[in-house]
C-alpha cells in the first residue's frame, strides 16, 4: 500500500513539474511575441506617433460638432445621460480599440506572409492556433494604451465626467467584448490566408459598428427594423453596457443581460474561428499557397 501511495505521489508530482513547465514555455513564447511585436513597431517611431494622433484627433471633432447640438432627451440619448459629447466619446473611444485589436490579427499574419516567414512559423512546433493568438496579445496591449490616452485626453481636455463609472464592471464587460472579437481577429486572420490580400471581416465590422452599432449615434434614431438587426451585432451590446457603467454608474449586475449575451456569442464564436483558421492553415498547406501573398 505504502508503495503504491508513493508511486502515485510521484506521478502526480511529475504531473504538475510536466504542467509547470509547459506553462512557462508558454508563456516564454508569449514574451517573444510581444517583444517582436514592440520592436517592429517602436522601429516606425513616426507611424506610431501617427497612431496616436489619429486617435486624439476625432476627440476634437466631436467636442465642437456637440457644440452645435440641441439635446432635450429626445434623440436616445436620456438613457446615457442627456449629453451627445459623452455619448460619442464612449462610442468613439471602444470602437475604436476594438477595431485596432481586430485589425491586429490580420495585419500580423500579412506582416509574416509578405516576409517570407508564414510557412516557416506555422512549421514550427508551435500550433497555428496559438501562433495566431499570440501574435495578437502585443496589439491589445498597444490598442489598450490608445483606449486610456483617448479617455484621459478626453477627462482632463474636454471635461469628460468619469466620476459615476463602475469600473469594475466597465472592465468586465471590456473583458466579455474582447473576448468575443477575437473570434473575429481570428476569422480576419483566416480571410488572410485563404484570399491574401483584402479584409472583408474588418471592413463589415467596422461598417457595421459605425451605422449599425450605435458608435456614433443612438440606435433608436434608425427605423424599427434596423433597431432590431443592431441588436444582433455584438459591438451594440459592448457599447450600451459600457456606456451605462461609465456614463451613468450601472452595476454589473444592471447590465447583465448584455454580458451574458457577449458570452454566449464569445462561447460560439471562439472556438469555431479556431477551427476555421486551422481548416485554412490545413488547406494552404495542402494547396502550397501559404507561400502566395
Amino acid at each position: 500500500m505504502s508503495e503504491r501511495l508513493a508511486s502515485t505521489i510521484a506521478e502526480c508530482g511529475g504531473q504538475r513539474e510536466t504542467f509547470a513547465a509547459g506553462f512557462e514555455r508558454v508563456v516564454r513564447k508569449a514574451l517573444a511575441f510581444i517583444v517582436r511585436d514592440y520592436q517592429i513597431e517602436t522601429g516606425y517611431k513616426l507611424n506610431f506617433l501617427l497612431k496616436a494622433l489619429n486617435s486624439i484627433v476625432p476627440i476634437v471633432f466631436f467636442f465642437f460638432l456637440s457644440k452645435l447640438m440641441v439635446t432635450d432627451g429626445s434623440m436616445g440619448l436620456a438613457e446615457y445621460g442627456g449629453e451627445y459629447f459623452p455619448f460619442v466619446l464612449v462610442g468613439l473611444a471602444f470602437h475604436r480599440y476594438l477595431q485596432l485589436s481586430l485589425r491586429w490579427f490580420a495585419d500580423s499574419v500579412r506582416l509574416v506572409q509578405v516576409t517570407g516567414c508564414l510557412e516557416a512559423m506555422l512549421g514550427s512546433q508551435t500550433r497555428p492556433t496559438s501562433i495566431v493568438l499570440m501574435s495578437s496579445f502585443y496589439g491589445l496591449i498597444s490598442t489598450s494604451l490608445h483606449l486610456l490616452l483617448i479617455l484621459a485626453v478626453a477627462a482632463l481636455g474636454f471635461g469628460l465626467d468619469l466620476s459615476r463609472t463602475d469600473f469594475f464592471a466597465a472592465f468586465t464587460v471590456l473583458l466579455f467584448s474582447v473576448l468575443t472579437f477575437i473570434g473575429f481577429g481570428i476569422i480576419s486572420a483566416t480571410a488572410i490566408i485563404v484570399f491574401k490580400r483584402g479584409d472583408p471581416v474588418t471592413f463589415l465590422f467596422s461598417v457595421v459598428g459605425v451605422v449599425l452599432g450605435g458608435a456614433y449615434f443612438p440606435i433608436d434614431v434608425m427605423p424599427l427594423w434596423l433597431q432590431k438587426l443592431s441588436w444582433v451585432i455584438p459591438i451594440t451590446h459592448s457599447l450600451h453596457a459600457l456606456r451605462l457603467t461609465i456614463l451613468e454608474g450601472h452595476s454589473i449586475s444592471m447590465v447583465s443581460e448584455s454580458v451574458i449575451i457577449l458570452g454566449v456569442m464569445g462561447a460560439v464564436l471562439f472556438p469555431a474561428s479556431l477551427k476555421l483558421f486551422s481548416w485554412a492553415v490545413m488547406k494552404g498547406r495542402k494547396d502550397g499557397t501559404l507561400m502566395q501573398y
